[in-house]
């Protein structure tokens, strides 16, 4: 591992708490990146991008392995999004919809079962591939739960569809707890920041869009 990138390697230490380089940029790129698609700026994606590669080491220091595989998924997402976002031939962008009753419900399933999958294959990673994971995974469950979560709201934030911001709110609540008691303290407090921001973004979404239906 390169020690600029080390976790471990502190740049600075505040109130007791040491700061990696890696930790600092993780979540700078990763509040820009969620401010700008509150306010349905596509610059956002560039954001995701790089947002995606430091997620990526940070999590694999730290042993949250479905986080660490999420960050793939991100980094496509991202390129998705930002052809997807760009405007037509005149100059106009897609409006926010929301999803109908049927594609709810086949979101919601979809996410179930994918979560039970996801929890069912992280319980036994050190066992299916020591080579690349020898440590147990932490927070399984928890870990899982995001990992799906975040799937689903960013493949609906790339495809403009306001129910996104709702799932990012239930991610945030789960991850400020798990990751204070992982002890990654600043990422903790960035996902305290991007519940608010999320918050802000359903309301700001929903008041510029076209949406008449009621949630």
């Amino acid at each position: 591992m390169n020690m600029l990138f080390d976790i471990n390697n502190t740049l600075f230490e505040i109130l007791g708490y040491r700061m990696s380089l890696l930790e600092l940029l993780a979540t700078i790129t990763g509040l820009a990146a969620v401010w700008l698609a509150a306010r349905e700026n596509i610059i956002t994606w560039p954001f995701a991008l790089v947002n995606a590669a430091l997620f990526f080491l940070l999590f694999y220091q730290v042993n949250l392995y479905s986080g660490m595989m999420l960050q793939f998924f991100y980094f496509g997402n991202a390129i998705y999004g930002w052809m997807n976002w760009k405007k037509n031939a005149a100059g106009e962008r897609k409006p926010v919809t929301l999803l109908n009753h049927k594609q709810r419900v086949r979101w919601l399933t979809g996410i179930f079962v994918a979560t039970i999958a996801l929890i069912w294959f992280m319980k036994r990673i050190h066992i299916i591939m020591p080579d690349y994971f020898p440590v147990r995974a932490s927070f399984v469950y928890s870990d899982a739960i995001v990992t799906v979560l975040s799937i689903a709201a960013s493949v609906l934030l790339a495809r403009l569809k306001l129910e996104n911001w709702i799932l990012w709110i239930i991610i945030d609540v789960v991850c400020v707890a798990m990751y204070a008691m992982r002890g990654v303290m600043l990422v903790s407090i960035q996902y305290l920041i991007f519940l608010v921001m999320a918050s802000y973004g359903f309301a700001e979404w929903r008041k510029k869009s076209r949406i008449t239906e009621v949630l």
